[in-house]
């Protein structure tokens, strides 16, 4: 090679390094116009053209490149990530262990050949492609993301649930708002660590009634019987203006399951007073207005019940807290729904007998949980802030509380990290 190509070479690479890649297209163009065998010409040309989005001009530049007897595990990888995006995943998985075979040490190449394989529908290849990344830098994210997903698609929520929240700790406060990390810290054997996150964020804010839950949620104090007011105003007031659309993605399920319900069991037309206790922003009593004479709804945060207002579905809306408002309301309902609510109450021994109270001779409450599966029993607060509750201490509840007969089915609430979020639906009646 001249002194003149190489200088013609080197001012393509320095076009390439400052971001110009027209003019470094141009520039290696022209360099293996004088020089067509340097095969490190082709390959970065076909690295150009790929960073412009022309994958298809880019594959046979790639292609000749690695013919040569020298060629590096890195262009062998760069071959790889056009073919994959060519969607030529056969040729890509080829050029990923042939980068491989040249250098095994690399973090990508070992993501990028799993996400090939399991293009191909190669899942197990897939996950040990993903499981070697893992061991040479268990602190990327990336590969703890795709070993989530691939955990999640085969029906392993509890191994794709820890891979998340293992990702999430790699991508740490930088990329995570503090609840999210300390969850996260808790869920993969890291209590001390979440506990830490916390009283840090209540030495920066010593009100912060989110910060002061969670940190009962990891352990750090003691559990408390319901969240408190003012963890749930803050945290729903927050996010009230995007809460629905975060549902949307969770893909919640509570008003298709209240739906469902009323068209099972043949709930009338504008015929009940009805009580949706924790409405939030109207999601549920959009559901139940068809049958509604009245419909009242009661939440503690405001910002939430300015959205309920807007939807004009309701005749009352109330900003309490839900036992001190069924004490001293004075009206009685046909039916109470509280869809999403217990999950921010785990003794229920007042506020059930309060909603039979509520309810006519007769009335049914309607209400979801989330899960305490296994022997345990009673409630448990988790790390998300939320409480779970046992089948049995439900049943006991409501037999407490006076209703005559009950049922449930399982059910999945939304999505939460991918994962199914498991809970129950129950129908409740009081005697006629």
């Amino acid at each position: 090679m001249s002194s003149a190509t190489e200088s013609l070479f080197q001012s393509a690479q320095r076009q390439h390094l400052a971001g110009d890649l027209a003019a470094a297209e141009a520039l290696y163009r022209q360099h293996l116009a004088a020089n067509p065998d340097d095969a490190a010409g082709r390959h970065w040309l076909g690295c150009a053209l790929h960073q412009q989005g022309r994958d298809a001009e880019a594959l046979p530049w790639l292609q000749q490149a690695v013919q040569a007897d020298s060629a590096p595990a890195a262009w062998w990888f760069s071959l790889g990530i056009v073919s994959a995006s060519l969607q030529h995943y056969a040729d890509a998985v080829a050029a990923f262990r042939a980068a491989l075979a040249r250098d095994v040490g690399q973090y990508f190449f070992w993501t990028n050949l799993g996400a090939s394989e399991a293009a191909l529908g190669n899942a197990e290849q897939a996950e040990q492609a993903w499981l070697q990344a893992v061991k040479l830098k268990p602190e990327l994210p990336d590969a703890w993301f795709l070993l989530s997903a691939h955990h999640a698609a085969g029906g392993e929520a509890t191994l794709a649930q820890q891979c998340n929240y293992r990702g999430i700790v790699c991508e740490g406060a930088g990329k995570h708002p503090p609840a999210t990390l300390a969850q996260a810290l808790h869920e993969i054997g890291q209590p001390e660590a979440a506990q830490a996150l916390l009283r840090q964020w209540l030495q920066q804010q010593p009100d912060n009634a989110i910060a002061q839950h969670l940190l009962a949620a990891c352990g750090g104090s003691d559990t408390p019987a319901r969240c408190s007011d003012d963890y749930v105003q803050q945290a729903f007031d927050q996010f009230s203006a995007s809460f629905e659309r975060k549902l949307g993605e969770l893909d919640y399920q509570g008003p298709a399951m209240v739906a469902a319900l009323a068209a099972e069991q043949g709930w009338p037309q504008a015929a009940w007073r009805i009580a949706d206790l924790g409405c939030g922003t109207g999601l549920i009593g959009s559901v139940l207005q068809p049958h509604a004479s009245r419909l009242v709804g009661v939440d503690l945060s405001a910002g939430m019940l300015r959205e309920a207002l807007a939807k004009g579905i309701y005749q009352q809306l109330a900003q309490a807290e839900l036992g001190s408002w069924l004490a001293t309301q004075p009206e009685r309902f046909e039916l109470a729904v509280c869809m999403d609510t217990f999950i921010y109450i785990g003794e229920l021994s007042v506020v059930l007998p309060a909603i039979a109270r509520s309810l006519q001779p007769g009335g049914q409450l309607v209400f979801s949980s989330e899960l305490l599966a296994g022997d345990a029993a009673g409630f448990h607060l988790n790390s998300s802030g939320r409480y779970s509750h046992a089948p049995a201490y439900l049943a006991a509840q409501l037999a407490a509380a006076g209703f005559a007969r009950w049922q449930s089915r399982p059910v999945i609430l939304r999505q939460e990290s991918g994962v199914p979020m498991r809970g129950e639906l129950y129908s409740a009646w009081l005697a006629a």
